[in-house]
């Protein structure tokens, strides 16, 4: 035997440092194949091919043990590559199937270079690891196109295109021309029936209307009031019906009584209105303001007056139409009339 190749202490020991670092370096790959096995990432696209500006999406599917903790790919600045963007980021939605875990995320992305791009695989590494431990999806090729012709600036502007001659077809216009004679012909038949067979046609006659004695304005809006103030609608939580029928009956009333446009004013304009009269006295105007006024407030600003306030708008809405009614008068046939506007009441036989 050769002297070289007698075992030696020496020679001995190194053969001990090279088989431990063999045993190390195939523990570290099998520990990291163990990873790589235990983890799987998967990287699909919706289309490999779009146009420039184009949307699609980028979907990212992990599945992994339960005890597995892997990081989440952050992509910063909202870019995958330096030539494709994340336009929005899906929820990262989580499925549990046996022992193990599905982890997806959508990622809405788009380019605006054309070319053939290359997305690489996306990492993953394992939290928690004594060594760094890394899975990988597989990757992928993305297609952009610019469907858009090349304009080259050194060409300079160029002139508008005349506009294209689009001689006038008399087939456009057929659907419309059978439609109208079918039409013309439909009417032309109705005013031929009606006028041969339109005398044998019964018509209704309207009843007579007859029109009893006229009442006078005042009568009228104290029957409403009875009316308003026997349904109390304030006490069923309806005060915004309950003035609307005081202040209507009132400008009914002044419309037939100073002849004012009432029902077409606001509350301001018509107590401006009133005050040009002349026949109304400061304790009938004050009356009249504190129903329009209250009345504003509840039906515009929402505001729920007190019990006491109801009863007075309606009080004070009976003393003004008492107070600026005209007086009765008897003529030389001793019947009561009005000397001011009434209201012509009618009815049907």
């Amino acid at each position: 035997m050769p002297k070289s190749l007698k075992p030696t202490h020496k020679n001995i020991q190194r053969l001990k440092h090279h088989f431990a670092f063999i045993c190390l370096f195939a523990l570290s790959l099998f520990a990291h194949n163990s990873f790589a096995q235990g983890v799987k990432a998967s990287a699909t696209l919706d289309s490999t091919l779009i146009f420039i500006g184009g949307q699609i999406d980028l979907k990212l599917e992990v599945s992994q043990p339960i005890d597995a903790t892997i990081s989440w790919p952050a992509f910063a600045a909202d870019t995958i590559t330096s030539n494709i963007e994340i336009v929005e980021r899906g929820q990262v939605d989580t499925t549990k199937a046996n022992d193990r875990i599905v982890l997806s995320q959508l990622f809405r992305i788009t380019s605006f270079d054309s070319g053939l791009h290359y997305i690489p695989p996306i990492e993953l590494e394992l939290i928690g690891a004594e060594s760094k431990e890394i899975a990988k999806s597989n990757s992928l090729s993305l297609m952009v196109v610019n469907p858009f012709p090349v304009v080259n600036p050194e060409d300079g502007i160029t002139g508008i295109k005349d506009p294209i001659n689009t001689p006038f077809k008399l087939s456009e216009i057929e659907d419309i021309l059978t439609y109208t004679g079918i039409g013309i012909l439909l009417i032309g038949l109705l005013i031929f029936l009606y006028s041969k067979y339109g005398h044998l046609i019964s018509k209704k006659e309207k009843p007579a209307e007859k029109v009893v004695p006229l009442e006078p304005a005042h009568i009228i809006a104290m029957r409403e009031l009875d009316r308003i103030q026997e349904s109390k609608l304030w006490e069923k939580n309806r005060e915004k019906e309950y003035y609307t029928d005081i202040t209507d009956t009132l400008r009914t009333y002044l419309e037939h009584r100073f002849n004012v446009t009432a029902m077409e004013q606001t509350s301001d304009e018509i107590l401006d209105t009133l005050k040009s009269v002349g026949e109304i006295d400061k304790g009938s105007m004050a009356e009249i303001d504190q129903v329009l006024k209250l009345a504003d407030l509840v039906k515009f600003a929402k505001f729920n007056p007190l019990p006491e306030e109801n009863n007075r708008s309606i009080k004070n809405a009976y003393a003004f139409v008492d107070k600026t009614k005209r007086a009765v008068v008897e003529t030389s046939e001793k019947e009561e009339t009005e000397a001011d506007e009434t209201i012509p009441v009618k009815t049907e036989e």
